[in-house]
């Protein structure tokens, strides 16, 4: 039985290529930066499908991936670990199942990231449906859990469209209107963790998300709170905060965290999707403050 789940769930290497995906084409420098970036994760991710013993997985990804910093068990990685989780997820016919399950045995401020991971997954591996078709998430889900499923669907556009924003923006425009300010806010979170781009591209998006504009911004606390706990900093990240938000990786990771403090108290007993959606809300406020602001400086 094991080998059989390790078969369903690891991901070949190769799949992260943009030419093997169909992704549409785009300047090779990005699909190159991006491509890599997958190459890492499911390197990763694979180990941690062979490696059951915490303390061993950790060893070898701090050998195989030393400038992602991974110390002890992966606890400065709780994010991408419930990334993956979600990964795991769609790769085995009773994940959606037996995941709510799962979820309550997680921080409900972490346990988000895998259903999200379970969207990223869908757009990524099959997004002649879920993003060129814009397919409903799975009906089984909760309506904040389909939320998160849209956050995670909005990440894997950052690949799917090859970083490009007019691409982005008329795919979620095919999107119906209650599903887009989700998938701008996983735009977000690509466009500040991944990147890839430079500062013309990143005004684009900001000048495209219209009145998604707080969305947009509200995924960049994640991801900038995700760089800073992991400890491995990146130009990318700093240059759309700045950009975007006219702060520091810190400062913004700062404001994910606070946001966090906020609404902590207020989830014990709820589901992850609570705790998500106040997140959401309170960063999308703090989000529209600061815009309002540049637009008057």
């Amino acid at each position: 039985m094991p080998h059989i789940v390790e078969r369903l769930l690891k991901i070949r290497p190769e799949e992260a290529s943009f030419k093997a995906r169909g992704f549409d084409a785009c300047d090779p420098a990005v699909s190159r930066k991006l491509e890599q970036m997958l190459e890492s994760f499911i390197g990763g991710y694979n180990l941690a499908v062979e490696i059951p013993d915490k303390v061993e997985l950790s060893r070898r990804l701090y050998a195989a991936f030393d400038n992602h910093h991974v110390k002890g068990a992966g606890e400065h990685h709780d994010y991408i670990v419930a990334v993956g989780a979600g990964f795991a997820v769609a790769r085995i016919p009773w994940g959606l199942r037996v995941m709510d399950s799962y979820l309550r045995t997680l921080d409900p401020l972490i346990a988000w990231c895998v259903p999200c991971g379970y969207g990223f997954h869908e757009g990524f591996f099959h997004h002649k449906r879920f993003v060129d078709g814009a397919a409903a998430p799975p009906a089984s889900l909760s309506p904040l859990g389909k939320q998160l499923f849209d956050s995670g669907l909005g990440r894997s556009l950052w690949w799917v469209k090859g970083a490009d924003p007019s691409r982005i923006d008329a795919a979620i425009n095919r999107f119906p209107e209650n599903r887009r300010a989700e998938l701008w806010a996983g735009i977000g979170i690509a466009a500040c963790y991944a990147g890839g781009v430079g500062e013309t591209e990143l005004l684009a998006l900001q000048e495209l998300s219209g009145r998604y504009h707080a969305d947009l911004l509200s995924g960049l606390p994640f991801a900038a709170r995700l760089r800073q706990k992991a400890g491995n900093y990146s130009d990318t990240t700093e240059l759309a905060c700045r950009v975007l938000l006219d702060r520091s990786t810190d400062a913004v990771a700062d404001m994910a965290e606070a946001a966090a403090d906020a609404v902590r108290g207020q989830v014990r007993g709820s589901g992850i999707t609570e705790a998500y959606a106040l997140l959401r809300k309170n960063l999308v406020a703090k989000c529209q403050k600061i815009a309002k602001v540049q637009m008057y400086v």
